[in-house]
């Protein structure tokens, strides 16, 4: 059980080398799992150093440690627009990309409180969705999305097909 406060925050430059290893990590995870996701050389350090200067990495931390990590995107997402299926909303909504937690903290709860801390963010912002998308054998992604109240809405497409989730928030 984790003791000391955990707090959600804008990543800044000085949380790059602790992303950069908890990615590396989950890269190392999936690869043992067996699935394809994050295999091809992204993300990496310059997709995390491109998240934090545009503003949209975000943090998880346990007391002053960085804990989890994901891109908190505002602007919408290009593959979003076209699904095979159907999303529940229309309006803003915002994206969850690259979402990992610290190799020590897997399963301990900590995947599920930040994307309860984007649906917060959400709330104050006065966005009507939170989305998310993760490959066909992202099993963990795939039983944490449905728990968190998240609707499988279709497939969109990246480099292969990713199964697409939505929430709505406060609608």
């Amino acid at each position: 059980m984790i003791q000391q406060k955990i707090t959600y925050r804008r990543a800044t430059h000085s949380d790059h080398a602790a992303v950069v290893e908890i990615l590396r990590a989950a890269i190392r995870r999936l690869a043992l799992a067996g699935v394809p996701q994050w295999q091809q050389g992204y993300p990496n350090g310059d997709s995390i150093a491109t998240d934090i200067l545009r503003g949209v990495g975000r943090v998880l931390c346990v007391g002053e440690r960085v804990v989890a990590y994901g891109a908190v995107i505002a602007t919408g997402e290009e593959a979003y627009n076209h699904i095979e299926g159907a999303w529940l909303t229309d309006g803003d909504y915002l994206v969850v990309h690259r979402l990992c937690v610290a190799e020590e903290f897997v399963g301990s709860g900590l995947g599920r409180r930040f994307l309860l801390a984007v649906e917060e963010e959400a709330t104050r912002e006065g966005v009507q969705s939170v989305r998310v998308d993760t490959h066909a054998d992202n099993r963990i992604m795939q039983h944490l999305l449905p728990a968190l109240g998240y609707t499988y809405c279709g497939v969109i497409h990246y480099e292969s097909p990713r199964m697409a989730f939505e929430k709505p928030i406060g609608v």
